[in-house]
């Protein structure tokens, strides 16, 4: 009898999902920064009036 579920197959399985799931968080927020960055910037781009040379 294991005295804790960290000690068996279950608790094996349950740090590797977790360790998984920190990762995709962890990746999701990184690509959110990089689009909301570059969204900005574009935006900032389209809102400056464009001069127009003749």
């Amino acid at each position: 009898m294991s005295l804790s579920p960290a000690f068996g197959i279950v608790g094996i399985l349950n740090a590797v999902f977790l360790i998984a799931v920190a990762v995709l968080a962890v990746s999701a927020l990184v690509l959110a920064t990089i689009f909301l960055r570059l969204r900005t910037e574009e935006l900032k781009r389209a809102a400056r009036p464009e001069v127009r040379s003749r």
